[in-house]
């Protein structure tokens, strides 16, 4: 019986001018594991990450997911196929609660208006199902970094991650 790979990289390669950032690279991953990346500064392990999540184009190489080649040739591809991302430098809008940062792009609506309260128990929801504690009507400027990453976190999850890249 052949191994059950959630995620397969197969080949990957990717030049930008003047460097070669990967060549030939395989990953695969099952479900239910937990990877690290591990090189020094211009490896590529971002580049990888970034290809896995659309925001870059292999120029070889092929993605496999649950043994079926996709195309992911953006973030929004790549979320609809269950993958989600924590960038390093948080894509979080200070100005607005937490709920409201969770919701982005996918607000609920009632009347033609976003369902304020639907928002904040989405986002208790899934902040319950994972254990973390965050305060839905907070605003996203007065937490402290670890609070930002467990938003960051949760924001992917209530969009269907099945692949979580840190």
């Amino acid at each position: 019986m052949a191994e059950q790979y959630r995620l397969e990289m197969i080949g990957v390669s990717k030049s930008f001018p003047g460097v070669k950032a990967l060549d030939g690279i395989n990953l695969k991953v099952r479900p239910g594991t937990v990877h690290a990346l591990m090189g020094e500064n211009g490896a590529g392990k971002s580049t990888l990450m970034k290809i896995l999540f659309g925001e870059e184009v292999p120029d070889y190489g092929r993605i496999l997911l649950n043994n079926e080649e996709v195309k992911i040739d953006n973030p929004m591809t790549a979320i609809r196929y269950g993958i989600g991302m924590v960038h390093q430098h948080f894509m979080l809008a200070p100005s607005l609660t937490v709920a409201e940062n969770m919701i982005m792009g996918m607000e609920p609506k009632r009347l033609g208006l976003i369902d304020s309260e639907k928002a904040v128990k989405m986002c208790r929801e899934v902040a319950e199902k994972y254990n973390f504690s965050v305060n839905p009507v907070a605003k996203v400027g007065s937490l402290p970094v670890g609070v930002k990453q467990k938003v960051e976190i949760l924001k992917a999850l209530l969009r269907g991650a099945k692949i979580l890249i840190l």
